[in-house]
């Protein structure tokens, strides 16, 4: 026979803990409350503030890249006058924030520059970009050939083997074997034949299976006459 279980007054007395837990929490809520809907509207704040500059970025950036794509249409068009579309571009590039847009937008401006042998023009954009951006950016790889480039334009030959050999010495993953052969060019123009001829046989080891390695075995036996 299954057996009664007593149950005494004095726990039927004793308050259900769910129900205890509860007016605790509103007892709580009830002291505390200017403090807890602070902390709940500043957490809201910062939800809606990042939000907020996600959006602005998001808008920013397409706005950057259009402009962007501006640039390439005015670069692209066929321009009677390349300084009319040069002061176009200029007219353009002051409308972009900074940013990794108004880079690019700044180096399709200097190689137009270069072009056209505006060569301290271009220089100075090409610095612009070297002051901006990390060695480590493909940005700052080019706009460190377009000085060099920009230098050997000047005939400022000795100026050029300094930016060349900076950058081959810099170990960057920009392409080298067209550097190299502007390095020997350049030796060759400041009367540094020696320098031409060691650059030449460096790349021989070092470029042994380029493509174009012709291109250096034919200077190698035009130089060494």
């Amino acid at each position: 026979m299954a057996k009664s279980i007593k149950i005494k007054r004095k726990e039927l007395k004793q308050p259900d803990q769910f129900i205890s837990a509860t007016d605790m929490v509103f007892a709580y809520y009830s002291k505390h409350k200017t403090r807890l809907i602070s902390v709940i509207a500043a957490i809201l704040l910062v939800v809606i503030s990042g939000f907020w500059i996600r959006h602005n970025e998001n808008i920013k950036s397409l706005r950057m890249e259009s402009l962007y794509f501006k640039m390439e249409q005015t670069r692209t068009a066929n321009e009677s006058n390349p300084k009319e579309m040069i002061k176009k571009m200029e007219n353009l590039l002051k409308e972009f924030s900074e940013g990794p847009q108004k880079q690019r937008a700044t180096l399709i401006l200097a190689d137009q520059f270069y072009s056209i042998y505006e060569y301290n023009r271009a220089i100075s954009l090409y610095q612009d970009i070297l002051t901006e951006t990390s060695p480590r950016k493909l940005h700052y790889q080019l706009a460190s050939a377009g000085v060099a480039y920009s230098l050997e334009g000047q005939k400022d030959y000795k100026g050029a083997i300094v930016a060349y050999k900076t950058i081959i010495e810099s170990h960057n993953k920009y392409p080298l074997f067209y550097i190299y052969l502007s390095l020997a060019r350049c030796y060759i123009l400041s009367n540094d034949k020696n320098g031409a001829l060691l650059t030449l046989r460096e790349m021989k080891t070092r470029f042994s299976n380029h493509p174009k390695l012709g291109l250096v075995e034919s200077r190698l036996t035009e130089w060494e006459t």
